[in-house]
């Protein structure tokens, strides 16, 4: 019989060094590309976004929104900076804002001009953090005082006279004890200035805690135990600095008066509580 001849096996090549770190070049530098493709495209949407919004086509703008939100560009965190007296649900129902709606809808611009339509933001930034944060940053009005409007309702002012909040009073002074009370029609318009005043004789400004404008000419100032200090309509700031002396020699606004009249040119008129009469008591007869 013919002899078999052995199959010969075919030896393989160990692949060059070259070959094996182009293979590894591929493995690290693929995750990579896609990486950095990936933040092409979050940087490049935003001018896109910029671009589509100045433009009028509504439709196409929308069916971006929509598939912009399906790929997970979509509100999911509001960060508030600075917001003190406003609450956070107001901030959100004001701007439309609620949870993965999608992120486009948030114009940032219009957004701000929103929410300094609030009496209490002076001014506000909103922003886009892609892909799903919304971050707002306020810088809210310093209230001077509680404002008791003609309809017996409590709003909260500002420095200038303007409404910071309408309905706000009550929960103002629950925050800030200290604030003081204006009344009358035409209070906030003038609050600034006697503010200023009291700020200037402090120990008088401290003991305050309400004012009575009066006439539309001058103020009442209402003080811790309820003593009236009635204020002329001019000169204010030399009828103040005569309280302040006379307050420094005899501590007057310690005293138990009813009334402190300043209203006269350089006088002082004090009208003490009326001390009830002893009683006096009739020997029986036997």
């Amino acid at each position: 019989m013919p002899r078999m001849k052995p199959k010969s096996r075919k030896i393989q090549d160990r692949p060059s060094e070259r070959t094996l770190l182009m293979r590894r070049a591929r493995r690290v530098l693929k995750p990579l590309a896609l990486l950095m493709l990936g933040g092409s495209l979050l940087l490049a949407l935003p001018i896109g976004w910029r671009m589509m919004e100045a433009g009028s086509h509504n439709a196409m703008r929308q069916a971006a929104v929509v598939t912009l939100a399906d790929m997970g560009f979509r509100v999911q965190h509001v960060v508030i900076d600075g917001a003190i007296t406003t609450p956070k649900p107001a901030i959100e129902a004001a701007l439309g804002l609620r949870d993965g709606m999608p992120i486009f809808n948030v114009a940032p611009r219009r957004s701000a001009r929103t929410l300094e339509q609030l009496g209490v933001v002076r001014q506000a930034v909103v922003e886009r953090l892609l892909p799903a944060t919304v971050r707002i940053r306020i810088d809210e009005r310093a209230p001077a005082g509680i404002w008791q409007r003609p309809d017996h309702g409590f709003a909260l002012i500002g420095t200038d006279g303007s409404v910071i909040e309408a309905r706000g009073g009550t929960a103002a002074h629950a925050r800030d004890p200290g604030l003081l009370l204006f009344v009358g029609a035409q209070a906030p318009a003038h609050a600034g200035a006697l503010l200023a005043l009291l700020q200037r004789h402090a120990a008088i400004g401290a003991a305050v805690i309400a004012a009575e404008w009066i006439d539309n000419l001058r103020w009442n100032l209402i003080l811790r135990d309820h003593a009236v200090v009635e204020l002329p309509s001019r000169h204010v700031n030399a009828a103040l600095a005569l309280l302040h002396r006379a307050n420094d020699k005899i501590a007057l606004l310690n005293r138990p008066v009813r009334t402190i009249d300043l209203r006269l040119h350089d006088r002082l008129i004090v009208k003490p509580y009326v001390e009830p009469a002893a009683a006096t008591i009739k020997p029986k007869h036997s």
